[in-house]
């Protein structure tokens, strides 16, 4: 695997070229390659002498360099529109980064849809890194100090392969890092199943439990480096308030997942939004993006609901099972209807804490009593409020009729919530 940078040769270009040479040489890489494209619809007639100038200009910026670490730096000069044939030439050379230079468009009234750079994160299959200052990694690669990234960090599963490349990232060199989410307080409250008292303000609560997981999900992490978690209440676009945190922590880059809008759709995406404005570098990673093994996920905490039935009853070994043999928790749930508030929850808590097996004296049990009619909702909100990694519930799988009209409490939390559910079934005869 090699880095490609694309490059035009003007002055702009030269931080690109500082950048990749930095991280070519944090990785060990054997190449380093510069691609620069003549676009016949610009040069015109002119377009092969003026390639041939280019290369001779390239092959002097090259000589220049001077590197010593063994690296070889080559040099390609292509005659083609300008993006196909960035993408074309880190494919041919089996590039795994693309890197290119960018100013940015924060001074214009409004954000133009146009741009090489931006064309180029919407058409590769690889990571691009736009550079906008490559000082950070020139004194990264030296050993004078840890890169500074701000990761935007969700659930979503274009988050992950950016998660991957954060974790190359912490291979090669000291990296600080700064998980930044935003969430809207109303949205966050329903979610966790807790009241806020204010839509503008932080809340203290539902921090707290979206920074839980947001380091479950961001898991271990190796090597050197900080790990800050920044939530912040959002009121409005959400690049904009994880533009306000990149300046704020004084980040050198901004690493974000994306889904490769093209065309008007880039209006709503989150990481045009930040590609355009943002006055650090850029790394954006398509969700396509190969970048190594999934990680094999633990189950640590489990939620199992029971409405204390025989049938109920039957989920309640699972999610010991699941969680395993040690240092496990398993949080025993049961809801109760309105129309029966008025039940002991003493009571309900000790049928509880029955069901557990023998022998899980290395588990953490804790039973949990909540009250109301939408059973599934609460089962999902009780999800989140604890942190589960997973649900566990038993259904009896009514079909037909029955389940159009009385409805399935495990389908409704199947749709949804927002953890991995496993649905018990009744044996069949």
């Amino acid at each position: 695997m090699a880095i490609v940078c694309g490059t035009d040769l003007s002055d702009l270009s030269r931080g690109a070229h500082a950048a990749a040479l930095a991280l070519a040489r944090r990785r060990g890489d054997k190449d380093l390659v510069l691609v620069t494209v003549v676009d016949p619809d610009v040069a015109g007639q002119d377009a092969e002498r003026k390639a041939a100038d280019v290369k001779r200009r390239l092959d002097e910026v090259i000589a220049s360099f001077g590197d010593g670490s063994g690296l070889r730096v080559r040099g390609d000069v292509i005659v083609g529109p300008t993006i196909p044939s960035l993408v074309a030439a880190t494919e041919t050379e089996g590039g795994d980064l693309l890197v290119v230079a960018s100013k940015g468009h924060s001074n214009s009234p409004l954000m133009k849809l146009g741009g090489i750079s931006e064309g180029v994160v919407v058409a590769a299959s690889v990571p691009v890194l736009v550079v906008r200052d490559a000082a950070p990694f020139e004194a990264w690669a030296r050993g004078e100090r840890a890169l500074r990234v701000m990761l935007g960090l969700d659930d979503s599963a274009s988050c992950e392969p950016a998660l991957a490349l954060l974790r190359r990232l912490r291979g090669y060199g000291p990296v600080d890092v700064i998980a930044a989410h935003v969430y809207y307080a109303d949205e966050a409250a329903r979610r966790y199943g807790v009241k806020t008292k204010s839509m503008v303000e932080s809340d203290p609560e539902i921090e707290r439990l979206l920074v839980r997981d947001l380091e479950r999900r961001l898991g271990a992490l190796d090597g050197e480096g900080q790990v800050l978690f920044r939530p912040r209440c959002g009121l409005g676009r959400i690049g904009d308030h994880l533009l306000e945190v990149a300046d704020g922590e004084s980040v050198d880059v901004i690493l974000v997942g994306t889904r490769q809008k093209g065309g008007i759709g880039r209006l709503s995406s989150v990481s045009s939004l930040i590609l355009h404005d943002a006055k650090q570098s850029v790394w954006c990673v398509p969700a396509s993006a190969h970048l190594g093994r999934l990680q094999v996920p633990r189950f640590r905490v489990a939620v199992v609901a029971t409405d204390l039935s025989d049938f109920g009853n039957h989920a309640v070994p699972y999610g010991y099972t699941l969680v395993g043999e040690r240092g496990g928790e398993v949080h025993l749930l049961h809801v109760r209807d309105e129309d029966h508030e008025g039940a002991d929850v003493a009571d309900i808590e000790r049928r509880l804490l029955a069901l557990v097996p023998p022998k899980q004296q290395h588990v953490t049990t804790r039973v949990e009593v909540v009250t109301g009619d939408e059973t599934a909702q609460l089962i999902g909100e009780a999800a989140e409020r604890l942190g589960a990694d997973v649900v566990v519930i038993a259904s009896r799988g009514r079909s037909g009729i029955a389940r159009a009209l009385l409805g399935s409490v495990a389908d409704k939390l199947l749709r949804t919530c927002r953890r991995p559910v496993l649905v018990l079934r009744p044996p069949t005869e």
